[in-house]
């Protein structure tokens, strides 16, 4: 991969900081694609929503239920004596 300098000449890149940047570049396409296409799909209606879960129970996925996280022990220490 090549860069241009600010003096107008060009310089080679390391192979391993091409890849880098090659990959770099790629995520952010594909992170600016995700993006466009959720806003312009826009948000679902109800009726959209429970085909979307039906669906997902009839390839099997299971709902659960975690408990809240106020009731997993702390283990920060407080109110230990000495």
């Amino acid at each position: 991969m090549q860069t241009n300098l600010s003096s107008g000449k060009t310089r080679r890149l390391p192979a391993a900081t091409a890849d880098a940047a090659d990959t770099r570049r790629r995520s952010l396409s594909a992170m600016i694609a995700h993006k466009r296409r959720c806003r312009d799909a826009g948000t679902p209606d109800s009726a959209t929503i429970s085909s979307m879960i039906d669906a997902f129970l009839a390839a099997g996925g299971a709902i659960t239920a975690c408990p809240p996280a106020y009731v997993l022990p702390v283990q920060n220490g407080a109110g230990r004596q000495g």
